[in-house]
């Protein structure tokens, strides 16, 4: 867990999509990345894995109480990326959409996305509410015009393998219960449902749905 405190300047909210017409309209669509920036990104100090990968995880309430935390959306944006993962199996790109919130103290919001932010704000919303998401947290240095500043950090939320709640026709996607044998148990399957539930009252943490 962390605690959002003023130790805690920004918070990326970054999901990954394999489809990129998932990806929402609203928000500014970047250049696809070239090889040179990939290899930058690659580069950067690695930050400080604080919440293990975790599958199954609800975002139902971390939009909300992020910004109940103090913190406010300052920019969004997609950008295709070099994808050389395994996991998306032999796709070449990947489809990166970020969320930025930065404590009161510090944020800035342009006119531009001032006027757009409450479009932004209603598809991040659909986007937690429509899926579970496997989760993993860093915590980051912060740096400012080139420099670490000291005491502060910057909190990467990364979600990946989205897993809708529902069909395209629009009826719960419904899984066998299993026992730890992997018998399956009960008359049918049931609507998929969350494991933990991601949280953002005050500290980032998981909890059991």
């Amino acid at each position: 867990m962390v605690a959002l405190d003023r130790s805690v300047r920004m918070i990326s909210l970054q999901f990954s999509f394999g489809n990129p017409k998932l990806v929402p309209d609203s928000v500014m669509h970047l250049p696809h990345e070239t090889p040179e920036e990939r290899q930058e990104r690659k580069s950067e100090i690695p930050g400080q894995l604080v919440i293990e990968p975790t599958m199954g995880c609800s975002l139902a309430r971390i939009v909300d109480e992020i910004e109940a935390s103090g913190y406010e959306m300052c920019d969004a944006a997609y950008k295709p990326r070099i994808s050389q993962s395994r996991q998306n199996r032999g796709r070449k790109t990947y489809h990166m959409v970020r969320f930025l919130f930065v404590h009161h103290e510090y944020a800035e919001v342009s006119d531009f996305f001032r006027g757009e932010r409450d479009k932004i704000r209603q598809d991040l919303d659909h986007i937690c509410q429509e899926a579970m998401w496997r989760v993993r947290v860093f915590r980051n240095p912060f740096f400012h015009n080139g420099e670490m500043i000291e005491g502060q950090c910057f909190l990467s939320i990364n979600f990946e393998v989205r897993q809708p709640f529902l069909e395209p026709n629009g009826q719960p996607i419904r899984m066998w219960q299993k026992d730890e044998q992997g018998r399956k148990i009960g008359n049918a399957p049931l609507p998929i449902k969350p494991a933990y539930i991601l949280r953002g009252d005050s500290e980032i943490h998981l909890e059991t749905a």
